[in-house]
């Protein structure tokens, strides 16, 4: 990974999310993004650990786990 590469990361999360390029405990997804230059960049999506996405109304992810 580039020092140009961006991170979306969610904020207030449970963890910190590490966005320098170590291994961050979310697992988060790469997605490549063409430079203006031609070459490829990398979009890193941070995912939260307290489950708040499972809230949102436009979610269209898995199904939240369920409790036993």
């Amino acid at each position: 990974m580039a020092s140009d590469d961006v991170h979306v990361y969610p904020t207030g999360d449970v963890i910190e999310h590490d966005v320098g390029g170590g291994e961050c405990p979310c697992g988060p997804s790469t997605e490549p993004v063409p430079r203006p230059d031609g070459s490829m960049g990398w979009l890193i999506k941070h995912h939260s650990l307290d489950g708040r996405e499972f809230t949102e109304h436009n979610y269209t992810g898995p199904a939240m786990p369920r409790e036993r």
